[in-house]
């Protein structure tokens, strides 16, 4: 894990990225917004959120941070079309974590 400062910093580079969110990126190699730009949002999205967030779940407004941190720009200002794209991918994540977890637990519907 690096210190808090490099994610203070990373953070200070990267609009709509706080430094917890640049914490994250740097446990996972995304060092610079070169590096954010390189993997793309989808692609850093779910290196950094593999198991999901704090609670386990996969936040939708996480990649529209990371999405727009790419393009400079606000993420509440994110096109309509990306937005679907992007809850698309989370839901679909949610799904497949609670699909593999009811696998390994079976009376977990019970």
């Amino acid at each position: 894990m690096t210190n808090q400062s490099e994610g203070k910093r990373l953070a200070k580079q990267l609009r709509n990225v706080g430094p917890k969110m640049a914490q994250r990126m740097l446990d996972v190699g995304i060092d610079t917004p070169d590096a954010l730009r390189a993997m793309g949002a989808q692609a850093a999205y779910r290196k950094m959120y593999q198991d999901g967030d704090a609670y386990g779940d996969f936040n939708a407004a996480y990649l529209y941070a990371l999405g727009d941190a790419i393009r400079d720009r606000d993420w509440l200002q994110i096109p309509a079309s990306v937005k679907a794209d992007h809850l698309a991918l989370a839901q679909r994540l949610q799904q497949a974590k609670k699909s593999a977890n009811n696998k390994n637990n079976p009376h977990a519907l019970d």
